[in-house]
């Protein structure tokens, strides 16, 4: 009973924030997400990722570039054993309930050589997984970022919490994972949370080479000139992994 009510308030608040947002029509935008993830499996424990994100204004046709470089660690076994796929795996793998998570990011505004956007953040995360009954998988995700914005490099930090909850549906050798997340955001450079993002969407798996992923954002930040910004994102994951890792 304690998690079904932790799912109706996750599905309530983000049926309330979405009709809220009609209010602030006049200060949305719509933006379309591609994305390229290269991920490499050193060991059972240890993998390390490149990630490509760009974001393109439908209206305006503005674009920004980011490049992502990562390494995390894994490790512990929760109470409720649950096995997934978890994309990469041709055979099923038990999850571990807790990550780390470092990495760098730098990103810049296309076409503009960064002069209308630059950024460069470190940051670090920590995940903590639960399996519950049905076997849904809920993640709890603290995030950190270091950030250094525009041309005079302008620090400021950020700190995220993000609360998920996914399933893993198989058929024959596809695996789908459908999935929604809701996060908040604080902000030094305003001192308060002024960021909300709701997303949902699903991550399809078809060999241990490849899966797609797509989902819907909608995100409101009551600091930006954009109020209300929603969002088509679509990943391409790749992976690859060591002889060591597969033991």
């Amino acid at each position: 009973m304690y998690w079904q009510q932790r799912y109706q308030f996750i599905f309530v608040l983000l049926l309330y924030i979405s009709i809220l947002n009609s209010g602030f029509a006049q200060d949305s935008s719509k933006e379309f997400w591609p994305e390229l993830d290269v991920w490499y499996k050193l060991t059972p424990s240890w993998r390390a990722s490149v990630l490509i994100p760009i974001s393109r204004n439908i209206e305006t046709n503005y674009r920004e570039g980011s490049f992502v470089c990562q390494m995390d660690y894994s490790w512990g076994k929760p109470k409720r054993i649950i096995f997934m796929r978890m994309l990469n795996e041709e055979e099923a793998e038990r999850i571990k309930n807790k990550m780390i998570r470092g990495g760098y990011l730098t990103g810049v505004s296309l076409d503009d050589k960064g002069q209308t956007y630059s950024e460069n953040t470190a940051f670090t995360e920590f995940h903590y997984r639960i399996p519950v009954k049905g076997s849904f998988l809920i993640t709890h995700r603290l995030r950190a970022d270091l950030r250094w914005m525009g041309n005079e490099n302008e620090f400021s930090q950020r700190y995220r919490y993000r609360f998920m909850i996914e399933k893993e549906l198989k058929a024959k050798k596809v695996s789908f994972v459908p999935y929604i997340n809701a996060e908040t955001f604080y902000d030094s450079r305003f001192n308060t949370i002024n960021r909300f993002r709701g997303i949902a969407g699903t991550s399809v798996s078809w060999s241990n080479r490849f899966a797609i992923e797509s989902n819907f954002t909608y995100q409101y930040d009551s600091k930006s000139s954009v109020t209300n910004l929603y969002a088509t994102n679509l990943i391409l994951h790749i992976y690859f992994q060591t002889k060591a890792a597969s033991k």
